[in-house]
């Protein structure tokens, strides 16, 4: 059968052959000798030390340069079919091509791809039986949330092409050393955006994972929003990895302001003032520059490790170290799932990923796994 392999590929298939997650991998241009070899450069693109970084962009167009050379050729027209010009519910009846190799079939050089493609194209119906299926199979199941998961709640995202950070410098805003410089200016960006996420109310995403854990079925949820909402609908294990804004700390003096006493401050200032020192205050969420709060991220560490499935919804996985979670959790033996509209940098790696909504997926998914619990 590798006689039939187009003469350019002479090694494993992407996902066989990497000893790294490709999200870690920077592609350059690809040269004559690299695509001889099928290789890639596999020096890490940034290495953050606990720290969070912004805008590391890592998207899927780092393998563009060499993907046709790792892919098999299709020298007859319609010889081999490509799983992603074919619609959702057509993946699962795809024939098998020249080559006999089935979608998902053990390969040693085309199983990988066929693997990836196919998991990621799925109808809706099939992925929510299927997500029910890995959530009641693999326990325990801890939940990854980012911010696709409170756009629902009218709370814009960060990195989209429409988010924040589109419009406003984060570097600006958003780091530790722009509030030292000025924290009035900072506070110009937050106070809007704290009277926002305080309005904001929990959607059916938020409350379909409070469900799912009352049922037995989520055993915590890591979240890199700062909002509350988790909370608010009901989850009770929450790790914010990110910080939240349920409380503020004086950098003077050290004391520490409710969100309801913040909020009081900014009725009668643009930038709330330390009740003891006068000092403008600094919302508890991690700015650029900061590390994450040890506890909560050594939480987090550990819930992934321990989980026989992470499950992410609403998270791009770019911004290190929480990108680096579903490395915890398939490193320690367990699968991965992602409820995400549009790609992530770990599709290759997840069993399965479901492009849509998280407000219509997660609860089909709660009354899926209601429909199988036995009676009490």
């Amino acid at each position: 059968m590798r006689a039939r392999i187009h003469a350019g590929v002479s090694r494993p298939a992407v996902r066989d052959g990497l000893s790294g997650p490709l999200d870690r991998v920077m592609e350059p241009e690809a040269s004559t000798p690299q695509v001889a070899r099928g290789a890639v450069d596999r020096e890490a693109v940034v290495e953050t030390h606990g720290r969070e970084v912004a805008n590391v962009r890592l998207g899927r167009q780092r393998l563009d340069s060499l993907g046709p050379q790792l892919r098999v050729a299709a020298p007859e027209a319609g010889e081999v079919v490509d799983p992603r010009d074919l619609e959702p519910d057509e993946v699962d009846g795809v024939v098998r091509h020249a080559l006999r190799v089935g979608l998902g079939e053990a390969n040693p050089h085309l199983g990988g791809e066929a693997e990836v493609h196919a998991g990621t194209l799925r109808s809706s119906a099939m992925g929510v039986e299927q997500l029910a299926d890995l959530i009641r199979r693999r326990q325990p199941c801890v939940v990854l949330t980012g911010a696709g998961v409170s756009t629902e709640s009218g709370i814009p995202d960060f990195r989209s092409p429409t988010g924040l950070w589109a419009h406003i410098d984060p570097m600006e805003y958003a780091s530790v050393e722009a509030f030292r410089r000025d924290p009035r200016k900072v506070w110009s960006f937050y106070k809007p955006r704290v009277a926002m996420l305080t309005e904001a109310e929990p959607n059916p995403t938020h409350l379909a994972l409070a469900e799912l854990e009352r049922l037995g079925f989520v055993q915590a949820v890591v979240t890199q929003n700062i909002d509350l909402l988790h909370e608010r609908a009901g989850s009770r294990e929450v790790v914010e990895v990110h910080g939240s804004i349920r409380t503020a700390t004086c950098p003077g003096c050290g004391d520490s302001h409710s969100l309801a006493a913040v909020l009081e401050l900014l009725e009668a200032a643009e930038a709330p003032a330390c009740n003891s020192c006068g000092e403008i205050l600094k919302p508890d969420v991690v700015f650029f520059g900061e590390l994450l709060p040890a506890a909560a991220i050594n939480r987090a560490q550990a819930l992934a490790r321990g989980a026989e499935l992470l499950l992410v919804v609403g998270s791009v996985l770019e911004v290190y170290p929480i990108a680096g979670l579903p490395h915890e959790t398939i490193g320690a033996g367990g699968e991965l799932a992602i409820v995400n509209r549009g790609p992530t940098g770990f599709d290759a790696e997840a069993s399965l990923r479901i492009d849509g909504s998280a407000g219509e997926i997660l609860p089909a998914v709660v009354a899926a796994l209601r429909a199988t619990r036995p009676r009490a």
